[in-house]
């Protein structure tokens, strides 16, 4: 079975990477391919640690490639109700992004609900960037170990890094994926997401972004 499943998560994730829409060599669509590591654990019966990293391969003209760090902690206040917050550090084409952050969660049933803010630090820019997220995701067991989940994000700036930049709608987000537990220690999945940047009067740029996602539980 793990076998079986570890061979069926790598040709999701094959498929979904040699995938190209009609128009994928336009100059508003690139595809990009990232690729995620999880450890994740209680350290009480009410507080919560998890740390991830990240490689993403994407194109120099997309910024190049990215190397992700981040840590979140966060505690349960009530039934279905988390509050917490950590910081992340971002390197892409030799500059550097601190971005700390807070965020409550909301759980009833398959559904989650995110409202995350964040503190955007770059090299050289004018100022702080504040940026808003809302997520809401649905979660659904599929039955021997398989799980699957499909959301959508809102990523809004409040306050551009740029002197002169506006409050904006920065990007929307579609994600789809699915997950298999190895065991009780380990999960391995795929995903895939569309970012859609809306760009004025002009057409909207599209990154097609397939995911290879391992998770340890601690």
């Amino acid at each position: 079975m793990m076998n079986h499943a570890v061979r069926c998560l790598a040709l999701l994730a094959a498929l979904i990477a040699a995938w190209q829409p009609s128009k994928a060599h336009a100059q508003n669509e690139d595809t990009q391919l990232w690729h995620f590591v999880f450890a994740t654990g209680d350290l009480d019966k009410d507080t919560r640690l998890t740390v991830d990293a990240s490689h993403r391969w994407r194109e120099q003209a997309r910024g190049d490639e990215v190397q992700t760090l981040r840590f979140t902690l966060e505690q349960a206040v009530a039934d279905g109700v988390r509050i917490g917050g950590g910081a992340a550090v971002f390197e892409a084409g030799g500059s550097t992004e601190l971005r700390p952050h807070q965020q409550i969660v909301f759980t009833k049933g398959g559904f989650e609900a995110r409202t995350r803010l964040e503190q955007r630090w770059f090299d050289g820019a004018d100022r702080m960037e504040l940026r808003l997220r809302q997520r809401l995701q649905y979660n659904q067991p599929l039955g021997r170990g398989w799980r699957a989940n499909v959301g959508a994000e809102w990523l809004g700036l409040l306050q551009s890094r740029r002197a002169d930049g506006r409050a904006a709608t920065e990007l929307w987000i579609a994600q789809t994926g699915v997950a298999y537990k190895l065991n009780d220690r380990v999960d391995i999945g795929a995903n895939y997401w569309l970012l859609a940047f809306p760009n004025g009067d002009q057409p909207a740029r599209y990154s097609h972004v397939p995911q290879t996602v391992l998770i340890y539980h601690f």
